[in-house]
Parts: structure tokens; C-alpha cells; sequence
């Protein structure tokens, strides 16, 4: 800084253009970085569980940071020449970011010229204006000590002519925000029915919680959950005469699943090579060190605790990636070919029932969509049912726009 004090005003402006212009090229050499580290899945190696994790825990940026990037570095692969608009300037890493949900072959090269040169909230009108959502239904949003208010908001936006379709923009996930040392504010979607199961426990503990207290009875109920779910998983912790497997068996007995959970602490053992441990706490399963495959026993000093990504990765070490991808692909053959269950899964349009009738044929096909575009089935058929009770009409476009309408809020 006392170097730069004694340069002129031109010299000034003439430095900081140069280090912009080194800023930007930077930004799009970090992303290249990104994109092959991604193609070798490096990250496992680094003990993270994926390239956010890495990008998070080992490269040091923020959440937000680490998403923008990793964003960006996955739809660059598709369309490699976004880095260009990224190290000419002519399109920030934010406005990439906003861009990637709706960038598709047949729409690249015009959104991005529109896009170039625009601030973020210009892209986020030229959003709006080529990919209108629907309209935001009235709703009450009940809060836990204040009375009810209802909270009406609208959007529209429309264009003269209509761009190809985009891929669907996922509703907004669940937020966790601390409100201080102790105290966090939480946020999700709830549906229907858990509504009525809030209201339903509320009820029957008007006497252990007599305020009523929201946070209060989830607590309860998710301490319930994890007593449930922690005996499922490691028995009672009485002790009990160990009983030996069956030969060729690959279960995992109650006491040594607990045992292996309490030494490696719930959490992915997987460690790289400078001694850091990955993170991941999530989709861990228990796995043979030296694998059962290859006459590895069952027992806890040869059993360890690994999320699926490293899980996956220990076996491409072990088994080879042609190996790996046969069985992954027998897998999804096996399971695209079981019988899909009435109650959880969407109709196939070229599946429908001969001469079923046209409203049956109308929900049927507007499933099956909504699962197409990212929906769960459950989520789908909870809000074509919503629908009947509303008696929207039952032709497939209007469905359609209305159970969107719906399962986004």
C-alpha cells in the first residue's frame, strides 16, 4: 500500500486495469483446475467426499464461493466456452453461476451474448423474462408466538417470443442460520401432512409442553428418532454372547457394527496421504479393510466406516474401474427391471393402461413428467392429489402448470 501511495493517478488506474484483468484470467485458471481435478476425482484422494467438500475445506472458500465454482466447473464441461466470457470479463462467475440452471445446446450461444456486459441483477431480469415462473400462490404462514399473517407475493415475466425449454430450477433447499453462540434459526418446506402431525403431537403434549413449543417437540421427537434408530443400527448395548456368521456371509454383526461406529466416531476413516481425515459423516456404510471379496474377515480391526464416494473409490483401487462399472451397471439393470410399486412410483406414458380413462391417462402422464424433471414421486403424487381435490381440470397442460405451481412455492 505505501508503494502504490507514491504513483500517479494514471499509473493508478493503469495498475489496478492490469491486476482486474489478472484477476479474471484467474478465475477461469481456477476453473479449468476445477474441472480436470473433478474428471480424476482428485478429491477422494485429499480425503474429501466431494469437489464442494474440497473446494470448501481444502482451497478455503466460502460455501457460496465453493458452489459458484463448482457450478460453473461442471456445466463448463459441456460448454467450455463459458471460461472465455469468464477470462475476457464479459460475463462474471456470478452471472455464469445464475446462468447454469438454464443453458442448454440449442440456447447457449444467444444467452450468453445477451448476457454479456450485464450486472447481476440485469441477468436476473433477462432470467425472468425468458423463463418466467408461475405465479405465487396466496399462503398463511403460521409463526410459533405470533398470530398468523398471510403473506401474499407475486411474480410475473414474459417476453415476446419463447426461448427452447430450459431445464427445471430445483426449489430452494433447506436453510440452517445461526443466530448466535447457541441459537440457530431453521427453515424447510414442510407438506400437508406433517402440518397436521406437528398440530396431531402438539396436542398430545399440551401437557409436557404447554407453550407449544415448535422447537421444542421436533427435539423430542428427532431424540426419539436417534434412540430408535442408534439401537436399530447397534443393538440395545447390553451385552450378549457374540454369534458367529455363516460361511460365505457378508452380514456384519450388531456388536461389531458398534463397536467400529464408537472408534471411528460416526465419521468417514477414509485418510490421505498427509494424515487428513475426510469429513463426510453422511451415507456411511461399514466396509472390510482388506475386502470380503478377497477372504477379508468380519471382525472390527479389519472393519471400517466409509462415506459411499470413498467407498467407491477404495473399491476402483481395489478391483479396477472396468470391474467397478460392470457392477454398477448389472445394478441399475437390476433395478430398472424389478416391478415398479403402484404407490411410490410414476406411470410410464407408453405404460399407461389401454383404454384407461382420459383423467386416469391425464395424471399419469403429468407423474411421470414431474419425475422426469427432478420431482420425487412421493412429492408428485401428493400434489396431483391436492389437485383432484381442487378439480383442476384434467388435461396434461394445465396439470402440469398447476402441480409446478404447487410442488414451488
Amino acid at each position: 500500500m505505501n508503494a502504490l501511495s507514491s504513483i500517479s493517478d494514471r499509473e493508478l488506474r493503469d495498475r489496478l486495469t492490469a491486476a482486474v484483468s489478472a484477476e479474471r484470467m484467474a478465475a477461469a485458471d481456477v476453473i479449468y483446475h476445477l474441472v480436470e481435478l473433478d474428471r480424476r476425482q482428485l478429491y477422494l484422494e485429499d480425503a474429501c467426499s466431494s469437489l464442494f467438500a474440497y473446494c470448501v475445506e481444502r482451497l478455503g472458500y466460502s460455501d457460496d464461493g465453493a458452489t459458484k465454482r463448482m457450478r460453473v466447473a461442471r456445466i463448463s464441461q459441456r460448454f467450455p466456452q463459458i471460461l472465455d466470457e469468464l477470462a475476457s470479463g464479459s460475463i462474471h462467475l456470478t452471472g455464469l453461476f445464475l446462468l447454469s440452471g438454464h443453458l442448454t445446446e440449442e440456447n447457449v450461444d444467444w444467452l450468453l451474448a445477451e448476457a454479456r456486459g450485464k450486472s447481476k441483477r440485469q441477468i436476473e431480469e433477462l432470467l425472468a423474462r425468458w423463463f418466467p415462473k408461475p405465479d405465487v400462490a396466496a399462503t398463511i404462514t403460521p409463526n410459533v408466538t405470533e398470530p398468523a399473517q398471510a403473506e401474499l407475493s407475486t411474480m410475473s415475466g414474459a417476453g415476446n417470443s419463447s426461448p427452447p425449454p430450459a431445464p427445471p430450477v430445483p426449489a430452494a433447499r433447506a436453510r440452517v442460520e445461526p443466530l448466535s453462540a447457541t441459537t440457530f434459526r431453521v427453515e424447510f418446506t414442510a407438506s400437508g401432512g406433517l402440518r397436521d402431525k406437528l398440530e396431531h403431537a402438539r396436542n398430545l403434549l399440551s401437557h409436557t409442553v404447554p407453550s407449544g413449543d415448535l422447537a421444542a417437540l421436533i427435539e423430542r421427537a428427532i431424540d426419539e428418532l436417534i434412540a430408535v434408530e442408534t439401537k436399530r443400527r447397534t443393538g440395545a448395548g447390553k451385552p450378549r454372547k457374540h454369534r458367529g456368521t455363516k460361511p460365505g456371509s457378508r452380514h456384519v454383526p450388531v456388536d461389531i457394527q458398534r463397536a467400529v461406529r464408537e472408534r471411528d466416531e460416526d465419521q468417514c476413516s477414509f485418510v490421505d496421504a498427509e494424515g487428513r481425515r475426510c469429513s463426510e459423516k453422511r451415507f456411511l456404510t461399514i466396509e472390510h479393510i482388506e475386502p470380503f471379496a478377497l477372504g477379508g474377515p468380519t471382525t472390527v480391526e479389519n472393519c471400517c466406516l466409509l462415506c459411499s464416494s470413498h467407498n467407491a473409490h477404495r473399491a476402483r483401487q481395489v478391483f479396477g474401474e472396468e470391474h467397478v462399472a460392470q457392477k454398477v451397471g448389472e445394478a441399475r439393470a437390476s433395478r430398472d427391471a424389478a416391478p415398479a410399486e403402484p404407490a411410490e412410483s410414476a406411470v410410464p406414458v407408453e405404460l399407461a393402461a389401454p383404454g384407461a380413462p382420459p383423467e386416469r391417462d391425464a395424471f399419469q402422464k403429468v407423474q411421470y413428467a414431474l419425475v422426469h424433471m427432478g420431482f420425487r414421486s412421493t412429492q408428485a403424487k401428493h400434489a396431483l392429489d391436492e389437485l383432484r381435490r381442487r378439480g383442476v381440470e384434467p388435461r396434461p397442460e394445465p396439470l402440469l402448470r398447476a402441480a409446478i405451481t404447487v410442488l414451488t412455492p
